[in-house]
C-alpha cells in the first residue's frame, strides 16, 4: 500500500549520569574524586534514500526511542556515548513538527526536570462547573515546517540526545577535596512529527479522470498501472523512468484523476496534487475521442482552475497539452479544433498504438533539460533544526 503521510515520535537518549567515587591506592588513605562523566545520549537522525518509494515502513510505528548514554565510572572513566538512531525516509520527505497551541517549540534539547513533577493545570482546557461532568478538548495543534529531505544522503538531526553529566571530579575545591556532587545528564529532546512525501519526478501526468494517463505512462516506461474504462482507476501516484535511448531519460509520474472542486478536497486527485508541484514540466492529456471541441476546451479549462487554485506555481509550470486516443476516428479534427480554440499547439498521440509518442516524449525531455537546474560539485547536505 502506497503511504505518503505519517507521524511518528522521536525521543532522543538521556545523557548518562556523572559518577562520585574517589581515587583508592594502597597507602592513600584519602584519594581525590576521580568520577567519570557521563556518555551522551543517541540522536534520531533522519536520512534521504532514493531506496525508499513511500512512507509504508514507518505505518504502523507510534514511536522511536535512542538509547540512554552510560553513567560515568570509577578512575575518570566517562560512560559510553549512545549510538545514534537512523530513520530513512524518501527523497522528498517534508518533515514537520506538531506543536498544541501554547506548547514551546523544541529548538534545543530540555533541561533536567526538578525531582518533584506536577502536571500543570492548563494542560488541558475544560468547561463545566465542580461536580458535573466536563469534556477535556485536546488542543488545536499548528504544523512547523523542519527541512525538506529533498537529496539522497541528506541528513537530519530530527531530536538532539541529552549531554552527559558531570562526575564530582568537577566539584573539587580548595576548601573541599572530597565532593560528592555529581550533575545528571540532562533528556534527550522529544518531538511529535509529521511526514508528507512529495514525489519528485521530471513531468507529470495531469487530466480528468479516464482521459488515458495509466495507459500513457504504461506505454512509456516499465511502470505498471491499474488500467481500465472507467473513472478512478488509478488510486495511488506511480513513477516510471522514459528511456529515450542509452543516454536520455526523464522521471515521469502519473496521479489519480481530477475533478471539478480538487483543490478543496473533491474527488481522490486533491491530496495527490503535491506530487506534481516538484515536477518541472506538466503533460496535459485530453481524450478527444468522445466530446466535441466546446465541450473539450471546458474540460481542459477545468485543469487549469484546479492546478491554479492549489498551487500558482504550479499553475505556471511549462504544460504540454496532448490529445489522446488518436486511433479513434474524428479525434485528430477535433484536436485541431481545439488548437485553435485555445490558440495553442495541440500534439496528437495515442496510447494504445503509440501513435505520436516519440517525438511527444522528446519535446518533453527538451522542456524538461531547458528547466532543469545543474548545480555542479555539490555533495549531500546536511541540514539543521529550524531550516525553512
Amino acid at each position: 500500500m502506497f503511504v505518503d503521510e505519517t507521524e511518528l515520535k522521536v525521543k532522543a537518549g538521556r545523557g548518562g549520569d556523572g559518577h562520585v567515587s574517589f581515587h583508592r591506592e594502597k597507602y592513600v588513605d584519602k584519594g581525590g574524586p576521580d568520577g567519570g562523566d557521563g556518555g551522551r545520549g543517541g540522536d534520531v537522525v533522519l536520512v534521504a534514500s532514493h531506496h525508499l518509494d513511500g512512507l509504508g515502513h514507518l505505518r504502523y510505528t507510534k514511536e522511536i526511542k535512542a538509547k540512554n548514554g552510560g553513567k560515568g565510572g570509577t578512575s575518570n572513566c566517562h560512560g559510553a556515548n549512545a549510538d545514534d538512531v537512523i530513520i530513512e525516509v524518501p527523497v522528498g520527505t517534508l518533515v514537520y513538527e506538531l506543536v498544541e497551541e501554547g506548547e514551546p517549540q523544541s529548538e534545543e534539547p530540555p533541561e533536567p526536570a526538578s525531582d518533584e513533577i506536577h502536571a500543570p493545570p492548563e494542560a488541558f482546557t475544560a468547561e463545566g462547573a465542580s461536580g458535573e461532568d466536563i469534556e477535556l478538548k485536546p488542543r488545536p495543534r499548528s504544523a512547523r515546517l523542519l527541512v525538506d529531505m529533498n537529496e539522497h544522503g541528506m541528513r537530519y538531526v530530527a531530536a538532539y540526545g541529552g549531554q552527559g553529566g558531570l562526575g564530582n571530579k568537577h566539584f573539587a575545591t580548595a576548601t573541599n577535596q572530597r565532593p560528592t556532587r555529581f550533575k545528571p545528564g540532562k533528556p534527550g529532546q522529544a518531538r511529535h512529527l509529521r511526514f508528507e512525501l512529495k514525489l519528485i519526478a521530471d513531468a507529470g501526468l495531469v487530466g480528468l479522470p479516464n482521459a488515458g494517463k495509466s495507459t500513457f505512462l504504461s506505454r512509456c516506461t516499465k511502470a505498471r498501472p491499474k488500467i481500465g474504462a472507467y473513472p478512478f482507476t488509478t488510486l495511488v501516484p506511480y513513477l516510471g523512468v522514459v528511456q529515450l535511448d542509452e543516454e536520455h531519460s526523464f522521471l515521469l509520474a502519473d496521479i489519480p484523476g481530477l475533478i471539478e472542486g480538487a483543490s478543496q478536497g473533491k474527488g481522490l486527485g486533491h491530496k495527490f496534487l503535491r506530487h506534481v508541484e516538484r515536477t518541472r514540466v506538466l503533460i496535459h492529456l485530453i481524450d478527444c475521442s468522445e466530446n466535441e471541441p466546446e465541450q473539450l476546451k471546458a474540460d481542459h479549462d477545468v485543469i487549469v482552475r484546479e492546478l491554479s487554485a492549489f498551487s500558482v506555481e504550479l499553475a505556471l509550470k511549462p504544460r504540454l497539452l496532448v490529445a489522446n486516443k488518436s486511433d479513434v476516428p474524428g479525434t485528430e479534427e477535433k484536436a485541431q479544433e481545439l488548437g485553435r480554440l485555445l490558440g495553442r499547439k495541440v500534439h496528437v498521440i495515442s496510447g494504445v498504438t503509440g501513435a505520436g509518442l516519440k517525438e511527444l516524449l522528446w519535446e518533453v525531455y527538451r522542456q524538461v533539460q531547458s528547466q532543469r537546474v545543474k548545480p555542479e560539485g555539490e555533495e549531500p547536505r546536511s541540514a539543521q533544526p529550524g531550516l525553512r
